[in-house]
């Protein structure tokens, strides 16, 4: 990236969002909204342990046509947790849809990221009219086996405790780790994933129950079902999900196409937002 263009995108700030909550299958789910009546709808949705905020870098070059609005999946960020332990990939769509109901969102694109790349295509193959374009950002068209058996293990690791605030910021970890995010980037992130117990202390606001709601399923035949315009996309430099595996999708549904992201690790959003945004744009002008 040029400098120049660094410099735009560091000056750059988004729309100011509104929060907002809905109650979803028993569990009230949170929101945040930098909406534009008549605009057309674009609803965001984070991966694993992440949350809505994830997409405040890409929101800046999208919010000028689309209604952006980023949903904190159950037991992410500011939603909440739910009490039957209830993470099953079939409930996170069914929040997706309680939601797209909620907000009156018609003809909505749905972008997913990593795990939200799952909850997406599930709901998308139900989805019919509602979806206007389905994107999915460094996710597969499978969760193997030895995914889901990795989700279970993290699901087992005791939730951090920070002393302070600086503790928390300068000891967190993206999962995976490689990444080219800007530090500003990843500051902003990370201080909207920690929250403040009682005694003083921090924490990540994540339930890590929800790590383990996911079992090994082949999501081609919900790819096959998804009647509007798909776009796969891949960090270039993603361990997480290879061009053969991106080709996947192209395979499972023939409205399918793929792109690359240069100079992304697997969190495409924090290390290369606006050439995320620009060819997610592309696809949505092409499109809808």
């Amino acid at each position: 990236m040029s400098d120049e263009r660094s410099r735009r995108l560091a000056v750059s700030s988004p729309p100011t969002p509104v929060d907002g909550f809905i109650d979803a299958n028993g569990v009230r789910l949170h929101y945040v909204d930098w909406g534009h009546a008549g605009q057309p709808p674009l609803l965001l949705l984070h991966g694993g342990s992440a949350h809505a905020h994830w997409w405040d870098f890409v929101v800046p070059a999208l919010g000028a046509r689309h209604r952006c609005i980023a949903l904190d999946l159950r037991g992410h960020g500011d939603s909440g947790w739910s009490t039957m332990l209830d993470y099953r990939l079939e409930t996170h769509a069914a929040d997706v849809a309680a939601a797209v109901d909620a907000l009156d969102l018609r003809h909505v694109a749905v972008i997913g990221h990593s795990f939200g790349g799952f909850v997406a295509i599930r709901f998308a193959a139900l989805a019919g009219a509602r979806l206007s374009a389905l994107v999915v950002v460094d996710s597969r068209a499978r969760i193997s086996l030895r995914s889901a058996r990795y989700l279970e293990a993290l699901r087992k690791l005791p939730h951090p405790r920070y002393a302070t605030l600086e503790e928390a910021q300068q000891r967190f970890r993206l999962l995976p780790a490689a990444h080219q995010a800007r530090a500003d980037i990843l500051s902003h992130v990370v201080r909207r994933a920690l929250k403040q117990t009682p005694d003083g202390t921090w924490t990540l606001k994540f339930d890590r129950s929800a790590m383990a709601g996911t079992q090994a399923q082949d999501l081609s035949h919900h790819l096959a079902a998804v009647q509007c315009p798909i776009l796969a996309v891949r960090g270039a430099l993603s361990d997480v999900v290879s061009a053969d595996a991106l080709a996947e999708f192209a395979a499972a549904n023939p409205r399918a196409t793929i792109a690359e992201v240069a100079g992304a690790h697997h969190h495409v959003m924090l290390d290369q937002p606006e050439a995320l945004a620009a060819v997610v744009q592309n696809f949505l002008t092409r499109n809808t």
